[in-house]
């Protein structure tokens, strides 16, 4: 009967029976004795135990309790003291090494060799750092005698990858730990961790150290430049680590707001789920006990991914440390969560794959008006039951103990008639197992339409009573319309009506359904018409068209301003004599010659401004553009006024006895003058000017770069701005 023992050996608690502690406790006294006269002893002695600590740790097992064969078996490993010679020996042979290693090396290291030797684990050389170990670690690992070699190609690398290697860097140092101990270093380089090596690595570790010293001391002009790249080494390592330490903490405090976002979304789905529990049976394609299990099933499969990164930040922040039947657990249950869900899902699929319909004709033979009004009823219940109910988005979808009541979906189509009589159609489809289970869904609908006199009153939800499923019911509700005859929408019902139907004629400019509540549309053999929105020039009108470039033709003021929408008003008293043109991206607005009144006035409001013609035009006023190129070309009579931003040309050409009033800034403008043409752009702040002048014509620019002038005797042209006037183009 042996004696248990709880001990720590080189930082593994161990319990041990009495037969193998003093087993070891005589191998430790004899190591101490060979190497009582090295300098690193106790340093030798402490890395020999975490190595035969580690080593009978692994050979345990499930196992809990070191018996003597584990012992023997780790010394083994490592060697007796007798079993390397005698201690000077032994510490001949580490000084030989000593001596003959350069740079820090090992002997074997420092053979003069240049072959490569693959080793067997990766650490951080920081005892031959310059930031921080890396490219001696790389080096090490791959047997390269010098690592010099390493850190010119990870230069290489960071000027190749256009910086891309830097965060490279700084992954392997956060990943990568540094070789700490003497076994470190020599798993670091692929050598056998035993007694023998231990030892002979923690004397060269102290005779590098000596060394160093030395050197500092002795030879402090040939040490400058490593003390300088050192120095540098060292302030881009502090940088190096501020950054790394800092995008950890921007990563830690995402990881931290997406857990707490998680765990919120979780709280708020039990609480919805307990708030709708009575309501399942309308929405849930299951029925009874599968209703909850479809929903069990949906909580696990993302709620234990949820439990397992509490537990990650927990060990992370807190060094909390779960049981490993814990992860298992959780995993298996997951995945047999997940795999119900699947088949849960497919079977829910299976009451969708049909699509039903049923059609019912809404009688409208007790009509006698050319106009059918149809008028949407908002029948969204608003009883005193509805606070024991539940709403979604934003009110149009309700649930309570009498039903499902949903705002759409609901479409209206409006068609020619093929006869003198307005038709009425109410379509429902639905899904469903098969096209007969499809229309037994669409049937439960409960959407009366009903007709009075001239209108008819279409619902603008559906009902599904108590007891049904919801099935993605839809409804549409074809109107047919003849020939000459008209109808109207109010504005509880106009949005459902599309805008792209088919029937609309060429010249309904714009105005659809969807768009004009309490319109009067007409049916023209050539398709919809509005008969009572604003036509083009009349106020209230907007098109879906936008123009940009403006052809002004007639004695009348025209004002063109900026606004998101397109617009025009047409005022005065004869406004019957302007005349409107519209092709492409161009609107022309012309008298033919005849004269129109004082009072006429056209208001245009347009988002961009590309162009303007104006030919013996009134006055002409442009505002609060802001182009990238535009032109300004006048001819005859007329006076323009504009206060626009051009950032790049503005072309201007003026004929006759016109004049340009500009004001605003740009790059460059260019400018023909002739036939007495009058332009004061004083007020454009331009960076380059070109200006031809000729026939009397007067101008006055501003150019802050340069100014090529070029008229005749009877032009006069100033140029502001302190600019270089040029005289020819040469």
């Amino acid at each position: 009967m042996n004696k248990i023992l709880n001990i720590n050996l080189g930082g593994y608690a161990l319990t041990i029976d009495d037969d193998a502690y003093e087993y070891l406790s005589q191998y430790s006294e004899s190591i101490r004795r060979r190497f009582s006269e090295s300098e690193g002893r106790d340093e030798i002695v402490s890395d020999i135990e975490t190595r035969l600590g580690e080593l009978i740790s692994q050979s345990m097992g499930t196992r809990t309790i070191v018996m003597l064969p584990d012992v023997e078996a780790a010394i083994s490993i490592m060697g007796k003291p007798e079993d390397f010679g005698e201690a000077d020996e032994s510490a001949s042979t580490a000084s030989t090494g000593k001596s003959t290693a350069t740079g820090g090396s090992s002997q074997q290291r420092s053979s003069g060799s240049q072959s490569i030797k693959t080793g067997k684990r990766l650490f951080r050389d920081e005892e031959d750092a310059v930031v921080s170990g890396v490219c001696s670690g790389l080096s090490a690992y791959f047997g390269m005698t010098d690592p010099v070699w390493m850190r010119l190609i990870f230069v290489l690398f960071a000027f190749l990858s256009f910086g891309f290697w830097v965060p490279a860097y700084i992954l392997l140092w956060i990943l990568v730990p540094p070789a700490r101990t003497a076994a470190d270093r020599l798993a670091m380089r692929g050598e056998q961790i035993n007694m023998d090596n231990i030892a002979r690595e923690v004397e060269q570790g102290f005779d590098r150290l000596g060394q160093s010293l030395n050197q500092a001391k002795t030879t402090p002009g040939q040490n400058a430049l490593n003390n300088t790249m050192t120095t540098v080494g060292q302030i881009f390592g502090m940088l190096l680590r501020f950054i790394s330490k800092f995008a950890l903490l921007i990563a830690l405090l995402i990881a931290i707001a997406l857990f707490l976002a998680m765990a919120a979304g979780w709280i708020s789905s039990i609480w919805a789920l307990m708030v709708a529990a009575p309501f399942l049976d309308f929405l849930s394609p299951y029925s009874g006990a599968t209703n909850w299990l479809a929903i069990g099933n949906a909580f696990f499969v993302f709620g234990i991914p949820l439990v397992g990164l509490a537990l990650l930040f927990a060990k992370v922040l807190f060094k909390v440390k779960t049981p490993g039947w814990l992860s298992s657990g959780m995993t298996l249950f997951w995945i047999v969560n997940l795999i119900s869900g699947v088949f849960l899902v497919g079977f829910a699929i299976k009451d969708y794959r049909s699509t039903g319909s049923i059609s019912t004709d809404v009688d409208l033979s007790t009509l006698r008006s050319d106009t059918l009004r149809i008028d949407g009823i908002v029948n969204m219940a608003n009883s005193d039951d509805d606070r024991n109910g539940i709403f979604f988005d934003g009110g149009d979808v309700r649930l309570n103990e009498n039903g499902l009541f949903m705002k759409g979906p609901l479409e209206v189509r409006v068609f020619k008639s093929p006869t003198d009589r307005f038709r009425c159609t109410k379509i429902v489809k639905a899904q469903g197992s098969n096209n007969l289970n499809a229309q037994e869904n669409a049937a439960v609908v409960d959407f009366p339409i009903n007709f009075n006199g001239s209108t008819l009153f279409v619902p603008t939800s559906y009902t599904i009573s108590k007891g049904t499923k919801w099935r993605i019911q839809r409804i549409r509700i074809n109107i047919e319309v003849p020939v000459g005859k008209s109808f109207v929408f109010n504005d509880k019902i106009y949005t459902y009506a599309a805008a792209d139907l088919d029937y609309y004629d060429e010249d309904a400019d714009g105005h659809y359904i969807s768009k004009n509540p309490n319109q009067v549309f007409r049916m023209n053999n050539d398709g919809i018409i509005c008969t009572s929105c604003p036509g083009f020039g009349e106020k209230g009108y907007k098109g879906d068209r936008d123009y940009e470039r403006f052809v002004i033709e007639g004695d009348f003021d025209v004002e063109i301003r900026q606004d998101n929408d397109f617009e025009v008003n047409i005022t005065g008293n004869d406004r019957g004599a302007v005349q409107v043109i519209r092709s492409g991206d161009q609107i022309t607005f012309t008298s033919n010659g005849k004269s129109v009144g004082k009072g006429a006035k056209v208001l245009i409001q347009a988002s961009t401004f590309t162009s303007l013609i104006a030919d013996n035009a009134g006055d002409i006023t442009i505002r609060g553009f802001d182009e990238g190129s535009a032109s300004i070309s006048a001819r005859g009579t007329g006076n323009i006024k504009a206060v626009m931003d051009v950032s790049e040309r503005l072309n201007v050409m003026l004929s006759g006895n016109c004049a340009l009033d500009l004001t605003g800034r740009g790059r460059d403008l260019e400018v023909s003058l002739s036939d007495q043409a009058n332009l004061d752009a004083q007020g454009w702040q331009a960076e380059n000017i070109d200006v031809s002048a000729s026939d009397a014509s007067k101008g006055r620019v501003f150019a802050r770069q340069s100014a090529v002038v070029i008229s005749d005797g009877s032009s006069n042209v100033k140029v502001d701005g302190g600019a270089e006037v040029r005289r020819s183009r040469d």
